[in-house]
């Protein structure tokens, strides 16, 4: 059998010198010109072209400062400036708003233990999910809704070091808890302030979409147990940190 030889060039030929006639290893294809005398551009036809002006304005100092202060000129849309609010929302973002009061559930009691002053409209959700739900009645009225299914309930994860059902995932019901409830603050007034109940349930069933202003013991297809309820609400009884902010919203209202 033959063998083959493979012939290798010498370091002399392959190495380039510095400044030197370039090194042919591939005649077929044409030279290179020399240093200081390149004509052939090669262009990239994907990029867009790039006139002279355009390399013009690539030279200077503080290049980077000029194109900043042109981008940080350039005006807003036609007829648009800073976002400010409509002339009617700032009219009525006075008497809009909510309290968000801190609630105290302990062994089926309800009481109010702190209170802050929300801005915006508040919303009242179509719906609520499974779980523990709060609501806001004024002599049957619903003015406040929602869904808050995490409260009270402690997690315990797995643990397969530990054997038997105490190792297992499992959920805790605690008989201690605090929730928040909102009330508009439009509702907060001397004659409703008596009325005032928060309802505290566990939904066990409950339709997609609910009719609006209608508690939930009256709603169609909704099933829940009470678990307390706090009827009614009166400055006295009501804690130095929630107090004055509820003189103050009745203040408003009167």
């Amino acid at each position: 059998m033959a063998i083959r030889e493979e012939t290798l060039f010498p370091d002399s030929l392959t190495e380039q010198r510095p400044m030197g006639a370039p090194i042919v290893n591939a005649p077929g294809l044409p030279l290179m010109e020399a240093v200081g005398k390149v004509k052939t551009v090669l262009r990239n036809s994907l990029l867009p072209t790039m006139g002279t002006d355009f390399a013009a304005a690539l030279t200077g100092e503080n290049l980077m400062t000029e194109q900043v202060e042109a981008m940080s000129e350039t005006p807003p849309w036609p007829g648009e400036g800073p976002q400010r609010p409509k002339p009617d929302q700032a009219a009525s973002s006075s008497t809009e708003g909510y309290i968000r009061v801190e609630i105290h559930a302990a062994n089926g009691q309800l009481s109010v233990i702190g209170a802050s002053e929300v801005p915006g409209p508040l919303t009242i959700p179509s719906a609520v999910i499974n779980g523990l739900a709060y609501e806001v009645l004024v002599d049957d009225q619903q003015i406040a809704l929602g869904s808050i299914p995490d409260v009270g309930l402690r997690r315990a994860f797995a643990n397969r070091d530990v054997p038997g059902p105490e190792g297992k995932h499992r959920f805790i019901q605690v008989p201690t808890f605090d929730f928040f409830v909102r009330i508009p603050k439009a509702h907060v007034s001397d004659a409703n302030l008596p009325k005032l109940t928060v309802v505290l349930h566990n939904v066990r069933q409950a339709p997609d979409r609910l009719a609006p202003a209608t508690a939930l013991q009256r709603q169609a297809g909704v099933e829940t147990i009470e678990v307390a309820r706090l009827s009614g609400l009166s400055l006295e009884r009501l804690p130095p940190a929630a107090r004055p902010l509820f003189e103050k919203v009745l203040q408003e209202n009167r």
